[in-house]
């Protein structure tokens, strides 16, 4: 005669793949996450290629705010009108700009850009010098730059400590408790 099991007895069972099916889960956005953060800060100082966030709103809606947009090397005279590239802004060295390339012009000093973004109604002001290599469009990425700018702020960096570590204890006290209610194991001697 077989004993009645019990529904928490059946339910076990279901609880572990539960767990496991979120415990898969977990890793699979961790690493999304990681990888995603090693491409952006570490991959363009050893490959071909820079990643850069977008703060405004003049490339909308082709490139919307908070975009990452990933870049590759061209060359100058390769670079053609509607092609998407990243220059300093002019009397700004430290900050970029992302537009779209409107005409392409020549003057005395030599070939030059006129840009402009897509969400402006205006050509830029400036001229942006056509010579050497620069760097083109060749992607990006939604709503990443937010993510991004968000895990570099203090709060952002704390979070990148705690959660992994309650993540830990938590992992720790479920195998503890799981390991008491199987009770002493048996040892051979």
């Amino acid at each position: 005669m077989q004993a009645p099991t019990s529904a928490a007895a059946t339910s076990r069972p279901a609880v572990r793949r539960a767990g496991a099916v979120v415990s898969w889960l977990l890793l699979a956005a961790v690493t999304i996450v990681v990888l995603g953060l090693a491409a952006i800060t570490i991959g363009p100082r050893f490959l071909p290629y820079q990643a850069l966030v977008v703060r405004s709103g003049s490339m909308s809606p082709t490139i919307p705010t908070g975009s990452i947009v990933f870049y590759k090397k061209i060359d100058a005279a390769k670079v053609k009108v509607g092609d998407v590239i990243v220059f300093a802004k002019p009397g700004q060295a430290d900050e970029k700009v992302t537009h779209r390339v409107f005409q392409i012009g020549s003057s005395s000093t030599g070939p030059f850009f006129v840009t402009k973004g897509d969400a402006n109604g205006a050509p830029d002001d400036w001229r942006i010098p056509a010579v050497g290599t620069g760097w083109i469009a060749a992607g990006h990425v939604p709503v990443l730059g937010y993510v991004l700018a968000d895990l570099q702020s203090p709060a952002g960096r704390l979070l990148l400590l705690i959660v992994p570590a309650v993540l830990l204890g938590l992992i720790t006290l479920y195998e503890l408790v799981t390991e008491r209610r199987k009770g002493p194991g048996v040892s051979v001697e």
